[in-house]
């Protein structure tokens, strides 16, 4: 596959603005894809940026605003091969579009590069999930978003990707999280629904107050999008429908990084940016920092898996009498992260699952109670 074919080349404009070298800003270690320079391997690279524009003259100049931010920023520490693809073309119809950018992303996944996504979140969530259907995964989602898009339009035929996922396709599916809603944004139906179809949603309110308690599942997500609209207006005020609520910029950074830090993470999204509504800048800006310091979270990454060999775990079993099978915990000695052993007693799925969960999990479980998240990774696979 000629990635070239399917991306429009792109040209980047002033970085000169956070009195960092040239040398020793993240520009300098990017390869783009422009008119007189085309990617030739693929291969050689960790990382690869995308747009996603379909012709919509505010979201072009959105994403070029996010590059421009992004590439003015410093070089992580260690250094991270990154190439720009550029814009991907508009197909015919959006049928068209969303198989583009699906094989698209396939083709990164299938080399190991981690696409970071870059459009409206209507364009990208069904493709990045497409394609993980594709490579035949059980996805793992995650959205950070203030609102909850789970809606079909009947008389005209129109589907919110969530929708299509969650409800049409959802066999190919694992689990959703929503980290962030607000409840004035999200109907009591839809709460409900999610948790009727054993999915997780976490208020704004909820996951503020213990930033940390979502770490386990970016830890195990394949793929995490993080909407602009999550974030409060004075942080982000660059968005379609701004809002006072929401989590601070500071905040959404770290869970960006909780991303980048996963083991599984195969994708990464950023959407919904409109910088027609944007002041100086501030929400590109903001979007630009995401990015690093999910790119931050990639080069800490930490490889480790109880189930792998060679590294250090605690094993820690918990006995519930109001319960018929014990509880089986793991405590990294290296980082300080838990998973907890969830049984499967249906042969023609996984035998055992390793779930990523916190120390507080343990202790529910030291105090008689099953943690949440093990009972519908439970009803799962059982």
């Amino acid at each position: 596959m000629n990635l070239n074919d399917y991306f429009d080349p792109i040209a980047i404009g002033n970085t000169d603005r956070n009195y960092i070298k040239s040398d020793k800003q993240l520009l300098s270690s990017v390869c783009l894809h422009t008119i007189e320079n085309k990617i030739s391997v693929i291969e050689d690279f960790h990382i690869a940026i995308i747009g996603v524009t379909y012709t919509n003259e505010d979201t072009i100049d959105a994403v070029s605003k996010i590059r421009n931010n992004l590439y003015s920023l410093a070089l992580p520490e260690k250094k991270i091969r990154i190439c720009d693809l550029g814009n991907i073309k508009y197909g015919k119809t959006k049928q068209d579009s969303e198989s583009g950018l699906r094989d698209v992303i396939v083709e990164l996944l299938s080399l190991n590069i981690t696409p970071i996504v870059l459009g409206l979140a209507e364009n990208i969530i069904y493709p990045v999930f497409a394609a993980n259907n594709k490579l035949g995964k059980k996805v793992n989602i995650v959205s950070v978003d203030n609102k909850i898009n789970i809606s079909e339009d009947r008389d005209k035929s129109i589907k919110s990707s969530f929708w299509r996922i969650l409800v049409e396709e959802n066999d190919a599916l694992f689990s959703f999280t929503n980290i962030g809603y607000q409840s004035h944004f999200t109907g009591s139906n839809t709460i409900k629904f999610l948790s009727d179809s054993l999915n997780n949603v976490y208020r704004l309110g909820s996951v503020r107050s213990n930033i940390q308690e979502v770490e386990p599942y970016l830890r195990d997500a394949d793929f995490t999008g993080i909407n602009i609209s999550s974030v409060r207006q004075a942080d982000a005020p660059g968005r379609e429908y701004p809002s006072p609520n929401g989590f601070y910029g500071e905040e959404i950074c770290q869970i960006a990084r909780y991303a980048g830090m996963s083991n599984k993470q195969s994708a990464f999204g950023v959407f919904d940016y409109f910088s027609l509504k944007d002041n100086n800048d501030q929400t590109a800006q903001l979007a630009a920092q995401v990015i690093w310091y999910f790119i931050d979270g990639l080069n800490h990454k930490i490889l480790e898996h109880p189930n792998d060999k060679g590294g250090e775990y605690k094993k820690f079993i918990v006995n519930l009498n109001s319960f018929e099978s014990e509880l089986i915990f793991y405590k990294s000695e290296k980082t300080q992260r838990w998973w907890m052993q969830v049984p499967s007693f249906n042969q023609s799925k996984v035998k055992n699952l390793l779930i990523s969960c916190t120390y507080y999990d343990y202790q529910l479980a030291s105090k008689g109670d099953v943690p949440e998240k093990w009972l519908k990774a439970y009803q799962k696979i059982n």
